[in-house]
């Protein structure tokens, strides 16, 4: 997850105490290698659990869901 805060530090902006903005990689423009980056690392650290589904409640997390899925 390494990846995850460096990418958030890089290409992430805070709009409010509540609100982090990552729409330029991960909501309105979507970056695919970086996105299965991600999407292995999940998969890597629950390898060993048997998974039968993938939620989000946000729409922010459905590219990842997929992409875990």
């Amino acid at each position: 997850m390494e990846e995850l805060k460096k990418k958030i530090l890089e290409d992430g902006y805070v709009i409010n105490e509540n609100v982090l903005r990552v729409d330029s990689f991960l909501n309105h423009q979507i970056d695919i290698e970086f996105l299965d980056e991600m999407a292995a690392e999940i998969v890597r650290l629950f390898d060993n659990k048997k998974i039968t589904k993938v939620l989000t409640i946000e729409s922010s997390g459905i590219a990842i869901a997929c992409a875990v899925a």
